[in-house]
């Protein structure tokens, strides 16, 4: 164990070690030379297995050792990816694989090409861009609709002096047809149309039922020609404002 100790102090990563590009300058130099790489066993480890992977030349007897490694890693990818979905598994993945080398009779296994071949496997894996999270909302029928895919209203919102005659929208790419509807503030339907215009008239019954100071929703679908659902718009609310005194509507 003092051998390992040993050589995992050496080979510690120290504020002042070479960074990778560095490292790559001095490997394709025809003699290359650094006052750091001089006196530091970790940088020199480095700058040979870097040379060693660039070089894509296997050393004797590595192939097993290769093997091993990369199974490890590829058993380890998602705990790799998502090292915080499983804490108490924390130990038992790179830690677990470096003590396994060097605490079973698997120093052997460390061959420079079998090594670098474990780094690029980490960095590839660690370089991939994650997915993005999917935004999105979901409509009564049930159909995700992104919030990219949203319909924009162009009007009513907000507070109005009189009740709306008509609901506009912009038109939405692919839409053949679309449903409107208007509701009360607790969702419940008050009146309801299909129209393949981007924009509907609202009648006088309905009109008539939005009074004063009492919110309205309403909000609308574009559908395609069989009838699916191809976006929503989000809610919007409006009010009626009260009638001012003197002030004949």
């Amino acid at each position: 164990m003092a051998d390992v100790d040993r050589i995992r102090t050496a080979l510690r990563a120290k504020p002042d070690c070479l960074s990778l590009r560095q490292l790559e300058e001095l490997a394709s130099a025809q003699n290359p030379t650094d006052p750091h790489l001089a006196g530091c066993p970790r940088c020199q480890a480095e700058l040979a297995l870097l040379k060693q992977f660039e070089s894509n030349e296997p050393l004797p007897d590595e192939s097993a050792g290769v093997a091993w490694i990369s199974s490890q890693l590829e058993r380890r990818l998602e705990q790799i990816k998502h090292p915080d979905s499983a804490p108490a598994q924390r130990d038992r993945g790179l830690v677990g694989l470096w003590n396994r080398l060097f605490q079973g009779g698997n120093l052997g296994l460390l061959v420079p090409a079998a090594a670098a071949l474990a780094v690029a496997l980490i960095g590839f894996v660690l370089s991939r861009p994650g997915k993005e999270p999917e935004l999105h909302a979901r409509l009564g029928g049930g159909s995700p609709i992104y919030r990219s895919q949203e319909i924009e209203i162009v009007g009513p919102s907000g507070e109005l002096e009189q009740a709306p005659a008509r609901l506009e929208w912009k038109p939405f790419a692919g839409a053949a047809s679309y449903k409107v509807a208007v509701m009360e503030v607790d969702r419940s339907t008050l009146w309801a149309s299909e129209t393949p215009e981007n924009t509907v008239a609202v009648p006088a019954s309905t009109r008539a039922r939005m009074l004063a100071s009492k919110p309205i929703l309403w909000q609308v679908t574009a559908l395609d020609l069989r009838g699916k659902v191809l976006a929503s718009s989000q809610i919007q609310r409006f009010v009626v404002a009260p009638r001012r005194p003197g002030v004949n509507n």
